[in-house]
């Protein structure tokens, strides 16, 4: 007489368990249920301005800034959703209803550099026609898609209440990524 198997209902157990352990250990992205957005006013709007700085793309008036003394670097760095270091994969000009044109930035996340909420392996961005940015996008398209970029990134709640991401995107430089390191380290304490 054989003995029926007995693990085979305790490993359905174990299996289950391990599939909602797995599940429930992501992070909630920003516009993840526990986490209240705020709106895209004042001065949150002014930080992250959905630009990118023209040194970034090789345009500087400015030589010799030292990031690690750029206020707005480190208040990006300690309020933002995340930095990352990311690679631009797309740009769509479009227009919007009223025939006003915008620009959608496909973007790539290549490395965290700090914050709780980043934004994913790959995201989207967009770029008004009030944007500073708009103009460098026009004409710069071809040059810009490629690049490598740090980016300051926060989620919004939209006035339809969708989420939105709005950005500023500085160069990938050394310096530039030990001020956002130094930053999140005085956040810390």
């Amino acid at each position: 007489m054989t003995r029926p198997l007995a693990f085979p209902l305790s490993c359905c157990f174990v299996v289950t368990a391990v599939v909602l352990t797995i599940a429930s250990c992501g992070t909630p992205g920003p516009a993840g249920p526990t986490r209240p957005l705020p709106s895209y006013v004042g001065h949150a709007a002014e930080l992250f301005d959905d630009t990118i700085e023209p040194a970034a793309v090789g345009i500087s008036l400015d030589v010799g800034d030292d990031p690690r003394s750029d206020r707005r670097l480190r208040e990006r760095t300690q309020v933002g959703d995340a930095v990352v270091r990311l690679r631009v994969t797309t740009i769509t000009a479009k227009e919007d209803e009223n025939g006003a044109p915008f620009f959608i930035l496909g973007l790539h996340t290549l490395e965290s550099l700090a914050g709780a909420f980043p934004p994913g392996d790959t995201f989207e961005v967009t770029v008004r026609k009030t944007s500073p940015s708009a103009g460098l996008l026009k004409g710069m398209q071809e040059q810009i898609v490629g690049k490598t970029f740090v980016g300051f990134v926060r989620a919004f709640v939209a006035a339809d209440g969708d989420q939105e991401i709005h950005f500023h995107l500085a160069p990938d430089t050394k310096l530039e990524i030990v001020a956002v390191k130094d930053a999140a380290a005085l956040a810390g304490l």
